[in-house]
């Protein structure tokens, strides 16, 4: 198995304990949830690998067996009516994000469309299901989706496509509106992109490649650490590179263990945690190692947010991750736009208005709050 299904398997693991905030109430807004699909006549459209599929109707009844997308297909569809399966890994990501708050019926979805916590399709139960489409994890190959295909259940396959991780969001985001006949969110979320893109090339020109911020993203991993590799295509690091940033462990597969040493000898000036269980700033202020890096002694360490999904895993926010990493890497150059392009982003893909005690609990403003320039996020 190569290092991008060991991370996404690592992150579709940690579901069970992502949130660091304490639990509260959310007080969602009154806006009705909408859904523009097309809800007659025939739909066609292409996979990520070029399959032409064609449905009798839009998809009413769809089955996901990546694990790692389910939240992508809710803020695409405006809500998650048309997910009929997920995987086992989903569940409690939805527990521990907004989406089961906003839409507690996603806690009701069957997950039991794999065999055990693998990605091989329960092909009965999926059939039992009566889907429209399944979407299938390409990467895995053909091996999991023939018995699909033999069983005649319709198969929309995602893989990674060679233009890198942006190209791949936006072209996954317009397949799951391609299926319901309604691609409003996913050219929102595109436009969204492309407008933060735009936001950020002028402060990507203005600072030398020398002077950018070296930054890393790590993972606990039990008693140890793991480090988002690649470079400004890869899957969990792209982020740092759209928002200014270099990744000091771009020579890195995309997921690796790494000792404290070494995180040492690479000195960066800013490290993001990851949202796992186990996560924390005390694991590297703390550490009699990491203690000592730039980033430690400057007090810019940042546990990632958790939304819909995990921030710095692929997802609906990742226009909003990389204003969030360019705040941090650039305070004095960057405006606080923020909090205001996250409530934007939230009410037109998920319909509701959300509080600032929401948005405080998604940026992690208690945890974050030790650590330098977080008040930057507190509501004007």
């Amino acid at each position: 198995m190569n290092t991008d299904h060991s991370r996404r398997n690592f992150v579709c693991a940690l579901c069970g304990g992502l949130c660091l905030s304490a639990a509260v109430p959310w007080l969602v807004g009154s806006h009705e949830r909408s859904d523009g699909a097309s809800t007659r006549g025939e739909i066609k459209f292409k996979d990520l690998t070029g399959r032409e599929i064609i449905l009798a109707r839009p998809a009413e009844r769809i089955v996901d067996t990546m694990g790692a997308t389910a939240a992508m297909a809710i803020a695409v569809h405006g809500s998650p009516a048309r997910l009929a399966g997920i995987h086992p890994f989903t569940r409690p990501m939805f527990e521990k994000s907004f989406i089961s708050r906003i839409f507690p019926e996603v806690l009701q979805i069957p997950s039991d469309v794999v065999t055990g916590s693998s990605y091989t399709p329960n092909v009965e139960r999926i059939a039992g299901l009566n889907p429209d489409v399944v979407v299938h994890w390409g990467d895995y190959g053909e091996t999991t989706a023939t018995p699909l295909r033999n069983a005649g259940l319709t198969v929309a396959t995602y893989r990674a496509l060679a233009g890198g991780a942006e190209e791949t969001l936006y072209a996954f985001a317009k397949m799951l509106g391609d299926m319901i006949g309604d691609n409003s969110r996913s050219t929102y979320l595109r436009e969204l992109g492309d407008e933060i893109r735009t936001h950020l090339s002028g402060l990507l020109r203005a600072v030398p490649e020398e002077k950018r911020t070296r930054a890393l993203i790590v993972t606990v991993t039990g008693a140890g650490l793991s480090a988002s590799g690649g470079d400004a295509s890869s899957t969990y690091s792209y982020h740092l590179y759209r928002a200014g940033g270099i990744n000091v462990a771009s020579a890195l597969p995309d997921f690796s263990a790494v000792s404290s040493e070494q995180i040492a000898s690479w000195n960066p000036d800013v490290v993001f945690v990851f949202n796992s269980p186990r996560a924390s700033l005390d694991r590297i202020y703390a550490d009699p190692v990491l203690s000592a890096t730039k980033a430690a002694r400057t007090r810019r360490v940042y546990v990632l947010p958790i939304g819909s999904h995990s921030w710095g895993s692929l997802g609906p926010e990742d226009p909003l991750v990389q204003t969030w990493m360019a705040e941090l890497f650039y305070p004095q150059r960057m405006d606080r736009s923020l909090r205001q392009r996250m409530g934007n982003a939230y009410e037109k893909m998920f319909g509701r208005r959300f509080t600032n005690q929401e948005l405080d609990e998604v940026l992690l403003m208690s945890t974050n709050s030790q650590s330098d320039g977080y008040e930057r996020f507190l509501p004007a």
